[in-house]
């Protein structure tokens, strides 16, 4: 009998505008890093809701998924990152609700010009590189109206 891996879900959004993106910074004290909004998929939640829901969260920002961008494999979770755009909200450093107010890892949001991007510890750092070259939005994996 094989053994059963249990697996977690995560989406993110990737948003960029006028050559900058939009990023949270994570610590938890010891280790920190700046990554794309977003957070774990719920029980009975879909991704892209997830991505939606967790970018509010996070940003204060109401967003709409345009597609797939990018996809990432560790160890027990899958993450899905969703090229985004804006449509509502106004930014401002959201909250994980599952943490005690002294727990909190989110600590910032902020706009990062790609030229800064490089002095930024972003991971995934291949999708920090992809988002900043010509013909990024090309490859888009388009969402099935039936996921949001």
């Amino acid at each position: 009998m094989k053994k059963f891996r249990a697996s977690l879900l995560v989406a993110r959004v990737v948003i960029v505008e006028k050559d900058r993106v939009l990023l949270v910074r994570h610590s938890d004290g010891e280790n920190e890093a700046w990554v794309f909004p977003g957070g774990r998929v719920e029980e009975n939640e879909s991704v892209a809701a997830a991505a939606i829901r967790e970018c509010k969260e996070e940003t204060g920002y109401d967003v709409k998924l345009h597609g797939v961008c990018y996809i990432q494999e560790y160890d027990i979770y899958y993450v899905t990152y969703f090229y985004s755009t804006i449509v509502g909200g106004e930014m401002k450093l959201g909250e994980d609700p599952e943490l005690p107010k002294e727990k909190q890892v989110l600590k910032e949001v902020k706009w990062v010009d790609f030229e800064e991007l490089k002095n930024y510890k972003v991971y995934p750092r291949k999708l920090a590189d992809l988002i900043q070259r010509e013909g990024f939005l090309d490859c888009l994996i388009p969402i099935p109206e039936t996921f949001l």
